[in-house]
This record gives C-alpha cells, sequence and structure tokens, in this order.
C-alpha cells in the first residue's frame, strides 16, 4: 500500500507541473504542495493564447467595440505573451490589430530580440477598442507577411462579413502559402462565432482555443486543493520529490 501511495503521489506531481506548464510559465521549484498548486493557477500567456508552435507567426488581435471589456486583459496577456513565448521560441513576428481597419506594429516580420520585444509590448498598451469587426482584411494582410508560417486569430465573434466568404479566401490563400491558422475565441457562448472559428482553424490544419475563466480556474484550484491539501498526501511527499 505504501508504495502504491508513493506511485500516485509521483502521477500526482506530474499532472500538477503539467497544468502549471499550460496555464502560466515554465515549472518551478516549490517546497510544499500547496505553493506548488497556487503557481499551477497563476495567469500565464498560455492560459489565453496557447503555445506557440511555429517560428516565423503573427498575432491577430481583435479591438473591435465588443472587445472593449476584455481589451485590458488581452492586453496584459499579451503582452506576457510576447515575453515569455514569442521572445524565446520565434525567430521573427509581428503584430497587427483589426477593428473597421488594420493597424500593424510593423510592416513585415521582425527578427525576436529584446529590444524589439520591448517596442512591441509598448505598442500594444495603446491598443483601444472600437469599429467592427474587419476578421478578412486581417487575414489576408497576415498572409502577405514574407516567411510566415502561423496566424494566431483572437476574437470575440464573427466576421463582419460573410463566414463562408472568409474560409474561401483563406482557402485561396493557402493554395500558395501553408500558414496555419490557429484561433482563440474569447466568448465561447456565441455557438455561430464559435463554429465558424473551429471550421476556420480545422481547414489550415491550426488549433481552436477558448479559455478557461477566471470563475473556472477558482473551481478547478477548488477541487484539486481538497484532495492534494491533505496531510497524508502533503506530508507524505519530500522536498527533495517535489524539486
Amino acid at each position: 500500500m505504501e508504495v502504491y501511495i508513493r506511485c500516485v503521489e509521483k502521477v500526482l506531481r506530474r499532472y500538477v507541473q503539467r497544468l502549471q506548464w499550460l496555464l502560466s510559465g515554465p515549472v518551478l521549484c516549490r517546497r510544499t504542495w500547496y505553493s506548488m498548486m497556487t503557481a499551477a493557477f497563476q495567469t500565464g500567456s498560455r492560459r489565453l493564447f496557447g503555445t506557440i508552435l511555429e517560428n516565423r507567426v503573427c498575432i491577430l488581435v481583435d479591438t473591435s467595440g465588443s472587445m472593449g471589456p476584455y481589451l485590458q486583459q488581452v492586453k496584459t496577456e499579451l503582452v506576457l505573451l510576447i515575453w515569455e513565448q514569442l521572445r524565446k521560441r520565434c525567430d521573427s513576428f509581428n503584430l497587427l490589430s483589426f477593428s473597421e481597419g488594420l493597424q500593424s506594429w510593423q510592416d513585415t516580420l521582425v527578427e525576436t530580440t529584446d529590444a524589439a520585444c520591448h517596442e512591441a509590448m509598448q505598442w500594444v498598451t495603446h491598443l483601444q477598442a472600437q469599429g467592427s469587426t474587419s476578421i478578412l482584411q486581417a487575414l489576408m494582410k497576415a498572409f502577405s507577411f514574407h516567411d510566415l508560417e502561423g496566424l494566431y486569430l483572437l476574437t470575440d465573434g464573427k466576421p463582419d462579413t460573410s463566414c463562408s466568404l472568409v474560409l474561401n479566401e483563406v482557402q485561396r490563400l493557402r493554395e500558395k502559402r501553408d500558414v496555419k491558422v490557429h484561433t482563440i475565441s474569447l466568448n465561447c457562448s456565441d455557438r455561430a462565432a464559435v463554429e465558424f472559428l473551429r471550421k476556420l482553424a480545422s481547414f489550415t490544419s491550426g488549433r481552436y482555443h477558448c479559455p478557461v475563466g477566471e470563475d473556472t480556474l477558482s473551481k478547478i484550484h477548488s477541487l484539486l486543493s481538497k484532495d492534494f491539501i491533505d496531510e497524508k498526501v502533503g506530508c507524505r511527499a519530500t522536498e527533495r520529490e517535489i524539486c
């Protein structure tokens, strides 16, 4: 039984580390089960954007009027994304916001340096929400960037044009360039928007992502803490095993 318990504890620690990696930044050493669980639910760029997979990417951010309630959170996590993932994983990147019109950080993909990342983060702080949702224009502009490998489209709704028109145009663009479009929905209750974003990601071999809300994270944390912060488990794990 003791051997079994030790094996279960080892598996649980791996789950905690995996949650920490997915929902925040790199796995960090912790001295107790409780602090380890708390760290797992700190806000990080992966919670909203997922993991950046390609080396040359463009981030498309919806700044239409309906994004007003989400924009401050998006700006905060976009800054985290630039510093946590783009700076470490990507060779080059660009940022593009869209509403009625387009606003790009640079005219093309830019080499990922510390200086470029600082400049990009400063650009993010000036984003404002207004106007409609010109997703098609944003996608067409992004596809024009040389050497692009992946797009990450973050929005809270459908485009201001026909969804089928956008999907057909993206299919046409991909005949010339094999670019994956990963989609992120901030309004998972809008079924039509979710269906559109799922199709867009599927058609381009990308991923669809709907981030977990703060309320849900809190409930998960509570449930896991109830099971893990128990003296039979917490006191048994040694500092050496956890670290």
